[in-house]
């Protein structure tokens, strides 16, 4: 039986996906600071993509390299890929992914279940994810390749067929949202993880540790699950949202002013240390942080094949708050 109690944060990882400009920045961090997640965040600009661990962080540049700090136990930040070329990043418990042009996978970090070997060869896919001990990709097709842990169904159960625009995963369930905006959900309903809306045109997935988000067309945000610290059912209301990310017991929302809106579990200050202010445009939560990007200029990106957003959740131990945010450079 798998010790849950080793667990750290799953995965979030935020890419941009665009076969024309992307915008690059700089990155703001908040919340809980083991292993420096917060502290040691890479200072300056031009990235393009953030992902976040639990004790770790991964920024991905214009160049297409890729920037790692925090936690390196099993080699997370110290065995990260060097070189550029990457496309989008995926951060899981201990271990991280990259997506190359070619849409081949490069996977690092702990490898207790296989998240690193059994990580799949060859090229084509399309985009990337991970939650706690499982990586997730997607190919062209839209068909779903799942590795790692295999307890509680998580890769046996997994949707067979095509047609899969994204994926995400929770603790104990995984995700993946079809062409037409439905969610399919396989695992373990555990606190009423499994219990994702039925009815269609959703855009975008998210998986705290029992709970998930989903973001509808028309930007409302739907919420189920566990609702200990009350991150289902503070879950923000109305519309105009455009992306969503899931952390241990809270969540972020960005609106399309790219203000950003936080909910749940405050403990440190992964709520209420969230950066205020508008242009934010994109955001990654970790176990008990979060972190952001803010556009100062617009770069013409590594050619990529596809992107997706997806969280996930493992558990708890981390130091005591702080918060580093990286203020946007004017130019007169």
């Amino acid at each position: 039986m798998m010790n849950f109690l080793r667990f750290g944060f799953v995965c979030l990882t935020t890419m941009v996906a665009t076969t024309g400009q992307v915008q690059a920045g700089m990155i703001s961090a908040w919340g809980a600071n083991g292993y420096g997640v917060v502290s040691n965040a890479p200072t300056g600009n031009g990235y393009t993509a953030i992902a976040a661990g639990c004790y770790n962080g991964y920024a991905l540049h214009a160049d297409g390299s890729i920037t790692a700090w925090g936690g390196d136990r099993y080699g997370q930040v110290s065995n990260a890929p060097t070189g550029n070329g990457f496309t989008a990043i995926a951060a899981a418990n201990d271990n991280g992914y990259a997506l190359k042009a070619d849409g081949s996978i490069n996977a690092w970090g702990n490898d207790e279940y296989g998240q690193v070997t059994d990580a799949p060869t060859g090229t084509g896919f399309t985009a990337i994810a991970a939650a706690d001990f499982n990586g997730y990709a997607l190919k062209a097709d839209g068909s779903i390749t799942i590795w790692g842990y295999s307890g509680g169904g998580l890769v046996s159960d997994a949707p067979t067929g095509t047609g899969f625009i994204a994926l995400a995963g929770s603790r104990s369930s995984g995700y993946a949202l079809q062409g037409d905006g439905s969610i399919t959900t396989w695992g373990s309903n555990i606190n009423g993880a499994m219990n994702a809306p039925k009815d269609a045109g959703f855009t975008a997935i998210g998986g705290g540790l029992y709970n998930g988000y989903a973001l509808h067309a028309d930007g409302s945000i739907a919420a189920w699950g566990d609702d200990y610290s009350d991150q289902v059912s503070n879950a923000p209301t109305g519309n105009g949202f455009t992306a969503i990310a899931a952390a241990f017991r809270n969540g972020y929302a960005l609106q399309a002013d790219g203000s950003i809106t936080a909910w749940g579990w405050d403990h440190y200050g992964q709520v209420s240390n969230a950066p205020t202010g508008t242009g934010f445009t994109a955001i990654a939560a970790g176990c008990n942080n979060g972190y952001a990007l803010q556009a100062d200029t617009v770069v013409s990106p590594v050619p990529e094949p596809a992107s997706l957003t997806i969280f996930g959740f493992g558990a708890i131990g981390l130091a005591a708050s702080s918060i580093r945010i990286r203020k946007r450079k004017h130019t007169t």
